[in-house]
């Protein structure tokens, strides 16, 4: 359950490369508030450890980390994270949600290492983080932002935070059968996963 107003306002959550920052900043200033991106907050800290060849961090200090996101995200604040464990219960949750095939070209486009694009391709599949969200906190808002903007999207988060929250259903391992972009991915994950494809980043 959320916090009922005793946590964050709201937390913008998702697979990395959907625009949680960006939107978790667009709600701050509306808000008149502070976003707190903890990929940002805990980069450089002894609780995360770099991996060069993905080019990511790794949480070494579950307990640690957990502790420093929740003394930064104080009632009222705006979170964005894809690790739903590490902040405190927020009052809303908002799952923000794009098609895979359009998600690997936009990582992609951005340099990441292959393996860190299929790893977070399949998450976007699988609906890791939407889960996740929901097995903690049960009633989650998913928006589908694949041919939104950036300010549509933040329209609705808008309207989701005075009480008019939208819902999209999306199916993306239909969708990436029907368009071909499942065997696709599998050809790719095969050149760094036998015999199966990840379930996770």
């Amino acid at each position: 359950m959320t916090s009922g107003g005793r946590g964050p306002k709201a937390l913008i959550t998702g697979t990395p490369g959907v625009g949680k920052t960006t939107q978790c900043r667009k709600l701050a200033a509306w808000l008149s508030t502070v976003c707190v991106s903890v990929g940002e907050l805990l980069a450089g800290t002894p609780y995360v450890r770099y991996i060069p060849e993905l080019d990511t961090h790794e949480i070494v200090d579950v307990e640690a980390a957990t502790r420093h996101v929740h003394k930064a995200a104080a009632p009222g604040t705006v979170v964005d994270t894809h690790v739903v464990d590490l902040p405190p219960d927020p009052e809303l949750v908002i799952v923000l949600r794009k098609a895979p095939d359009v998600l690997y070209r936009e990582l992609s486009s951005r340099g990441w290492p292959q393996r860190k694009v299929i790893d977070n391709v399949w998450a976007e599949i699988l609906d890791v983080v939407y889960t996740e969200a929901r097995g903690r906190w049960g009633r989650v808002y998913q928006i589908d932002v694949t041919r939104r903007d950036p300010q549509d999207t933040f329209e609705l988060i808008r309207r989701c935070v005075l009480g008019e929250c939208p819902n999209d259903e999306v199916d993306w391992l239909t969708y990436s059968e029907e368009t071909g972009f499942l065997q696709f991915i599998e050809r790719e994950s095969a050149k760094f996963y036998s015999p199966s494809a990840p379930t996770r980043t």
